[in-house]
């Protein structure tokens, strides 16, 4: 039986905690076009969705003025 011991164990945790962060922030480089784009759109579905409805009533308030 092959003992491990504590500065291996520590060391393969560290070493995999380092892949997991290379790999997330491969995915996220790769997808950075993408990424940004969802931002984009998210907040502007918010700001829609957040001052829109006044925006909408004071141009069709303004639409019955002037028909």
């Amino acid at each position: 039986m092959a003992g491990y011991t504590f500065a291996e164990v520590l060391n393969n945790i560290l070493t995999a905690i380092q892949d997991i962060l290379y790999y997330v922030s491969s995915a996220i480089a790769e997808n950075a076009s993408i990424i940004a784009t969802v931002v984009v759109i998210g907040a502007l579905a918010f700001v829609v969705m957040r001052y829109g409805s006044r925006i909408f009533r004071g141009v069709t308030s303004w639409l019955r003025g002037v028909f």
